[in-house]
């Protein structure tokens, strides 16, 4: 027993040099060399640490000998093995690597796994050329779409960029020498329009920005009734323009805590993409109601709808359904993303039922403030501006 402990000893405490410490692989070999060392170290109760840190960790951790024999699995290599097909997949890869290891030092790959969703995980291991091999899996998922939507992120903000930046070097271009005063005036006008463009995206980027990096210490109690009511009378002259019915019902003494001016541009971008994908003649309804602990407000607009396959992505930064209309109507494609940004941050969620050609329904629900030296009842009011 006293051999098994040792061997144990030795394995562990070298799968913690390689994973916590990140010794070289001569600092490991120095290790393993000093048998004295670790055979006094290694206590029962030493023993038993080494496995609770290894279990500890979210890396999977494997451990072989050189007939391919798994020695040890911690927690979390356990839990990537089974009966499932990635389960499956995820152990053909380690033994794969295990092979490879028994002839190389070192060894890294990137395991691609499909079944309904991807993940993604990074195998890496290492011959101790100590009679063991150290094989590790992590789930790199998050990694890789945060990877993903950085790299988007930039290619679609270039693009959204390049075309303003564009029509405008080539309506100046076209400006120059002429003498027409009319076509100096449209082509003038187009430059200003192309200049707001830009503008607009520049100011959005600003607002998600200081949306995703602002604190909550300025935070104060805010009643979204009358937040509400300025969304509607801000966004009322855009609706009769455009032929929009705009209508608020709902309650008083919405109270949340939150930045007022982030969830008043939260409202009002919602309200203005009802209006701006609604046909003339259309109805647009704002409403409001405490369920429970909750604060709920529904934006409900009867226009195009959005269909299933872009109901997940249109909280995408840059994303668009109809992108002639979204260009159309000036729209930047990072509204939406702003609108999930202000709700998330205020510890709220957002969700969409809609249906193409019958119209779609945003509902915010956010945590109801109570303040503990007042007791409002809520009164339920009908406002149509």
């Amino acid at each position: 027993m006293g051999v098994v402990y040792f061997l144990i000893g030795v394995l562990l405490a070298t799968a913690i040099a390689f994973l916590i410490s990140k010794r070289s692989t001569r600092e490991i070999q120095l290790a393993l060399t000093n048998k004295s060392a670790v055979t006094k170290s290694t206590t029962r109760d030493n023993f038993v640490q080494l496995f609770e840190i290894l279990d500890f960790l979210e890396t999977g951790v494997i451990v072989a000998d050189n007939n391919s024999n798994h020695k040890f699995r911690n927690k979390a290599a356990i839990a990537m093995t089974g009966i499932r097909y990635v389960d499956i997949l995820i152990d053909q890869a380690v033994d794969e690597m295990i092979k490879q290891l028994e002839q190389e030092g070192t060894g890294s790959r990137i395991l691609e796994a499909v079944a309904g969703t991807t993940r993604f995980l990074q195998i890496r291991g290492r011959n101790l050329k100590n009679e063991y091999i150290l094989v590790t899996v992590e789930d790199i998922t998050a990694k890789s779409r945060i990877e993903t939507v950085q790299t988007d992120f930039v290619a679609n903000l270039s693009h959204e960029l390049k075309t303003p930046i564009g029509a405008v070097a080539a309506l100046a271009d076209s400006l120059n020498g002429e003498t027409e005063t009319a076509v100096v005036w449209r082509l003038a006008e187009r430059i200003v329009s192309e200049s707001h463009r830009m503008a607009r995206i520049v100011d959005a980027l600003l607002d998600l920005s200081r949306i995703e990096f602002s604190g909550t210490e300025d935070w104060t109690e805010v009643d979204l009734a009358p937040v509400l009511v300025e969304v509607v009378s801000t966004n009322q002259h855009a609706a009769k323009r455009q032929g929009i019915e705009l209508s608020l019902t709902g309650a008083s003494h919405l109270n949340v805590l939150g930045d007022r001016s982030q969830l008043l541009s939260g409202f009002s971008n919602l309200v203005d993409n009802a209006i701006k994908y609604s046909e003339p003649g259309g109805i647009v309804s704002v409403s409001s109601s405490i369920v429970g602990q909750l604060v709920v407000v529904a934006i409900t607009d009867h226009g195009i709808g959005i269909s299933k396959q872009h109901q997940d992505r249109i909280f995408e930064r840059f994303y668009r359904v109809d992108k002639a209309r979204s260009r159309a109507t000036g729209g930047t494609g990072l509204g939406l993303s702003i609108v999930r940004h202000i709700v998330l941050e205020h510890g709220g969620s957002i969700d969409i039922v809609s249906e193409e050609g019958i119209g779609s329904t945003f509902t915010i629900r956010l945590p109801h403030f109570v303040s503990e030296s007042t007791d409002m009842p809520t009164i339920t009011t009908g406002v149509s501006l």
